[in-house]
């Protein structure tokens, strides 16, 4: 199929509006607001250089650089909801779209989740890095079906790897969804397999070339790598998109479900009518790429470390079905109508969630700002501590103590792994990050070794934790405040 490098200025300008209604419907409690919590209290992106260089994600620090070390909420904003309304724009002339109502599907499927929800709830430092790495897998894509080669796309998935990890998979999945419209459009099964092929040479290519540079940069650092590869099985692979797609991660949980059995039996529905139209090898093919898309949208290979509950990826199995519902041969004005009732539901529910989890992430944000507070009160009332010459351990978290308990009516958004917790810091790290860059007060902290060797202390074991009396003691000239058991 052949596809036009003119710029479509009347579907850009519909895009870009619908793009900045749902982004601003969404998420623009976050921008607004102060919501950071675990990794994002490291203000200042660039001081978690060693970690991204050493996770695979070796552009962000150049990116930093460009863009500005500390991530400022509303302009992570603004970058956030440029490169979202191009990758929706570049993913709608990818799928033929041009209809009003698929161009507002479209854009809410891919800007008004629970992926995007979770990564500017969880790591507002560093997302729009991640939505970009989206806009540069959108264009690798485009370049391939422009006919621009392979090795083009190859360097833009590169690069977008280098942002983000799971931007192979998004690119993988929106070229497979792209050679699925062109199925349902006359395509010829022999240039299928020629676009399948440049897709997959594209990929590959991708990534060696990401891996080489991964090699580079540790070896010019000196650094290691911080995880090995998953070795999940394939079925676990396929299987979690869907999974996590019936998950909670919505304001109206089991209306979801609901909603998107509908929707998946009216899918299958729609392709048995439309099978004759297509012919039998169209149709075969049309259903293998159904199958293989799950696993696109989650390729372990593709995923080191834990991977994460949801990535951007997986949002474009409703972006498919969007294509399909709007492209296929038997697809009726009817359907289509039910069908973006459905979908139109489904993208309020995640409206009203996200805005729920940003103000719990403000909220979280808040409580630990008090309690934080009065610890520093506390600390300041002990005889012979100077700010910023006495050394200070921190023992346990404002997450582990007895003040981290759920609030009423807020217990449903724990579905969502980055709205879990009930303050902004989880672990000690977390711990160190908002001690220096949110609040800035001058407690000298131990390092990390010390900090360890003082938790197996026996004086720092039978010291109660904060508020009682006794939570702040010296133990020889260090005064160690414990927050929480452990």
């Amino acid at each position: 199929m052949k596809y036009s490098l003119r710029m479509d200025s009347a579907r850009l300008k519909r895009v870009a509006l619908i793009a900045l209604l749902f982004t601003f419907a969404a998420h623009a409690f976050c921008f607004f607001n102060l919501t950071y919590s675990g990794s994002a209290v490291m203000l200042d992106a660039s001081s978690g250089r060693s970690a991204q260089i050493a996770g695979g994600q070796y552009l962000q620090p150049l990116y930093w650089r460009l863009r500005g070390n500390v991530a400022v909420p509303l302009f992570v904003g603004l970058l956030s909801a440029l490169y979202l309304a191009l990758t929706v724009y570049i993913a709608a002339a990818l799928l033929r779209l041009k209809q009003t109502v698929a161009l507002a599907l479209l854009s809410g499927v891919m800007i008004a989740n629970a992926a995007v929800t979770s990564l500017c709830a969880g790591s507002l430092h560093t997302a729009d890095a991640a939505f970009l790495a989206m806009l540069l897998a959108a264009m690798a894509a485009a370049c391939l079906r422009l006919r621009f080669g392979a090795l083009p796309g190859a360097l833009l998935v590169c690069a977008a790897l280098a942002l983000d990890a799971s931007a192979g998979s998004f690119f993988a999945a929106l070229a497979l969804i792209s050679l699925m419209v062109d199925l349902t459009a006359q395509c010829s099964p022999k240039a299928w397999c020629t676009g399948s092929g440049r897709m997959l040479l594209a990929l590959l290519t991708g990534c060696v070339l990401h891996a080489a540079g991964y090699r580079l940069m540790l070896a010019r650092n000196g650094l290691e790598p911080a995880a090995s590869l998953q070795s999940d099985a394939l079925s676990d692979a396929w299987l979690t998109p869907m999974r996590t797609l019936l998950e909670p991660l919505t304001a109206y949980a089991s209306l979801n479900v609901v909603l998107r059995v509908l929707l998946a039996v009216l899918l299958i529905a729609l392709l048995a009518a439309s099978a004759r139209a297509l012919g039998p090898r169209r149709a075969a093919l049309l259903a293998l790429c159904l199958l293989l898309l799950p696993l696109a949208c989650n390729l372990p290979a593709l995923r080191a470390g834990s991977a994460p509950q949801i990535t951007p990826a997986y949002c474009l199995l409703d972006a498919c079905a969007v294509a399909l519902f709007f492209h296929l041969p038997a697809a009726k004005a009817r359907l289509r109508r039910l069908a973006a009732g459905a979908f139109g539901v489904l993208l309020l529910g995640s409206i009203v969630f996200s805005n729920q989890v940003y103000l719990k992430k403000n909220l979280e944000f808040e409580s630990t700002l008090s309690l934080m507070t009065r610890v520093i009160a506390r600390a300041e009332e002990m005889e012979g501590y100077s700010p910023g010459y006495t050394p200070v351990a921190l023992i346990g978290t404002p997450e582990d103590s007895v003040f981290s308990v759920e609030r009423k009516g807020f217990e449903h958004l724990s579905a969502l792994d980055a709205a879990a917790n009930h303050y902004a810091v989880a672990d000690d790290a977390d711990m160190t990050w908002y001690i220096w860059q949110v609040l800035g007060y001058p407690f000298g902290l131990v390092s990390t070794f010390e900090l360890e060797q003082l938790k197996a202390n026996a004086q720092v074991q039978a010291m109660p934790a904060f508020p009682a009396e006794g939570c702040c003691a010296f133990v020889g000239d260090t005064l160690v405040i414990k927050l929480s058991s452990y």
